[in-house]
């Protein structure tokens, strides 16, 4: 883990977490594979085994970009200076093979008859160059509009980066957004050009989550079953629409969802609903409220309790078996803060909203400053969208 990320716990979660020790040595070898062809297999020897065939997979968040395929070892291997070969053959390597395409193609070191991988650890293989990949991997949990999107150039310089150096490193790609699925496909079609594709998607303020497996988006039934317990829609909904009711319809304009609410609202914030919902007979619900956008009307999003960025967040991290420390939250807007007012670190882009610019000033004035020469937990970044994310990045130690 960087230096700057020493020192972040679990505290945010009431969940067993799986720690992903970056400390402890690799007992396994990763491949990935640069290749033209549509799909390619592995032909070698693991650990001195026969010889077999092993399907290379496409990587979820670098489409058409890299295949992998990762190998279980159970030799602590040799030094990290002697651990990849252009050709040769073995006795002792860890991994000996050559690659094919099962139409009579091979790719095959010039310099010798086969590949060979002795240490355990992380490679990339192309242009029949085997190199071992350096770095630490991170979780990336990016809002989309005015974070990530917004300036197709500043997009298309992270979805570079993440597909070079992110994806080797064994990081993980996630959108934190209050848009729907359906609304979040049309628009990673419609920047397809710019917008790295993600491995997960968690969608409408928290309320869902969908992991990106064998080409399809699929809902987290996990998820979705937590959020469900303790949470009357209904209850929620009268309790919602009494304080229409009261205000007027100029005031605030209600909006349905599967989870919970939204509503555009015109005035005071102490005219909302929450945090308890009660209906006129006297049932409660617990909900989250969250406020989001800037001027006379905001984003009320009306969701159940366990829902929100930060508390999807930890889900999905642990999932994919992230430490607090190498989960990075990055945002723009109030309905970020959430997410941002972890343990784990976090980028405020540089185009950030007042409101949330107002929170992460009061915020540093809470937080414990950290060691000299270590960045902020919470960093503010004076590049803007996703150039933001990539200064902040780099400032913690990510790239």
């Amino acid at each position: 883990m960087p230096a700057s990320c020493k020192g972040f716990h679990d505290a945010d979660t009431d969940l067993p977490s799986v720690a992903r020790s970056s400390d402890s040595p690799q007992q396994h070898v990763k491949l990935f594979y640069r290749t033209a062809w549509d799909q390619a297999w592995v032909h070698g020897s693991v650990c001195g085994n026969s010889w077999q065939d092993h399907p290379l997979l496409p990587v979820s968040s670098a489409p058409g970009r890299w295949l992998t395929a990762t190998f279980p070892t159970s030799s602590p291997g040799a030094s990290s200076e002697d651990s990849g070969s252009g050709g040769g053959s073995s006795s002792s390597a860890l991994l000996e093979f050559v690659v094919t395409d099962r139409s009579n193609t091979w790719d095959k070191p010039e310099t010798g008859s086969n590949y060979l991988i002795t240490s355990p650890g992380t490679y990339t293989l192309r242009g029949g160059a085997l190199s071992p990949v350096s770095g630490q991997p991170v979780m990336v949990v990016s809002d989309l509009d005015g974070t990530m999107v917004g300036n197709d150039e500043a997009s298309g310089a992270f979805k570079a980066w993440w597909e070079e150096s992110g994806v080797t490193r064994g990081g993980v790609l996630v959108y934190n957004t209050g848009r729907a699925l359906d609304s979040f496909q049309a628009l990673l079609s419609d920047k397809s050009h710019c917008l790295a594709h993600p491995d997960a998607l968690i969608s409408a303020v928290g309320t869902k989550v969908y992991e990106f497996e064998s080409g399809r988006w699929r809902e987290d039934q996990e998820w979705t079953a937590l959020l469900g317990e303790g949470w009357d829609l209904a209850v929620a909904r009268e309790a919602a629409y009494r304080t229409l009711a009261q205000v007027g319809r100029g005031v605030i304009h209600p909006a349905e969802r599967a989870q919970g609410d939204v509503w555009a609202g015109h005035g005071s914030p102490a005219r909302r609903p929450g945090p308890t919902l009660g209906t006129a007979g006297g049932g409660g619900v617990k909900a989250n409220v969250i406020v989001s956008g800037v001027g006379d009307w905001r984003y009320v999003d009306i969701v159940p309790i366990r829902a929100g960025k930060l508390q999807a967040l930890h889900h999905v991290r642990r999932r994919h078996g992230f430490e607090v420390g190498s989960t990075v939250a990055c945002g723009d807007s109030g309905n970020d803060i959430l997410m941002l007012s972890g343990l784990n670190p976090a980028i405020v882009v540089g185009n950030a909203q007042p409101d949330l610019l107002s929170w992460v000033k009061s915020r540093r004035l809470m937080e414990a400053a950290p060691p000299p020469g270590t960045p902020s937990r919470l960093l503010l970044a004076t590049k803007h969208e996703a150039y933001g994310i990539l200064e902040g990045l780099e400032a913690l130690g990510f790239r």
